[in-house]
């Protein structure tokens, strides 16, 4: 089924309660897709590593007994907040195989560490059906269409295939921002005026992961 627009997506208005002191958080993101012995794609693994600032508004907000780190429970809350927060938006997620849209079932816990004074996020999201690809293109987006939260995926050694990932390659597909404001703005400013929150934007504006199997 086709899964909801993302809209404005704020994982960090959940977490530092103030979206007017910080008008963006820049996510540098990973993902593992995991083949099974047939080829077919069973589960998405994300890695996402949160900017000093985004991680500094966590630190002074969970750490509730005010030792200067985030102990187990103090970690656990952030993961339950992270959670619930990006729910609400397919994960930051979409998956496109040709005309179908494969959807995915909620991760069983979203994890999270604090390393070298930032937020490390863990989660997988495993495919309902397992999803053959051999000789199909598969495009995974990992992206909040309205870049209140800016996630990067740097490079295409940021997306790893494993399992029966013989023969296949990726390319990283980046929107042309240029042609599309110039296209869509006044339809854009119509869209934030008439809702702001409940903007939204289509498939061309978010980073695609195009994924080829032999």
């Amino acid at each position: 089924m086709m899964r909801k627009p993302v809209t404005a997506a704020v994982i960090w208005v959940a977490l530092a309660g103030a979206a007017a002191a910080h008008p963006h958080v820049f996510v540098e993101s990973n993902l593992e897709i995991v083949r099974d012995s047939q080829g077919a794609v069973i589960e998405l693994r994300h890695v996402w590593r949160f900017d000093d600032l985004f991680s500094s508004d966590v630190m002074l907000n969970y750490d509730a007994n005010g030792d200067g780190k985030l102990d187990h429970d103090e970690l656990d809350e952030v993961g339950k907040t992270v959670g619930s927060s990006i729910a609400e938006y397919d994960y930051y997620t979409e998956v496109r195989l040709g005309d179908e849209n494969p959807d995915f079932n909620p991760p069983e816990a979203v994890m999270v560490d604090y390393v070298d004074n930032q937020v490390l996020i863990f989660f997988s999201l495993k495919m309902k059906k397992p999803v053959p690809i051999n000789g199909k293109l598969l495009r995974v987006s990992v992206s909040d269409p309205t870049f209140y939260v800016a996630m990067e995926i740097k490079d295409e050694a940021a997306v790893q295939i494993t399992g029966n990932g013989v023969g296949c390659k990726t390319e990283i597909i980046r929107p042309d921002f240029d042609r599309l404001y110039a296209q869509n703005s006044q339809t854009l400013t119509e869209q934030f005026f008439a809702d702001p929150k409940n903007a939204s934007l289509g498939d061309d504006w978010l980073t695609w992961i195009n994924i080829e199997c032999k």
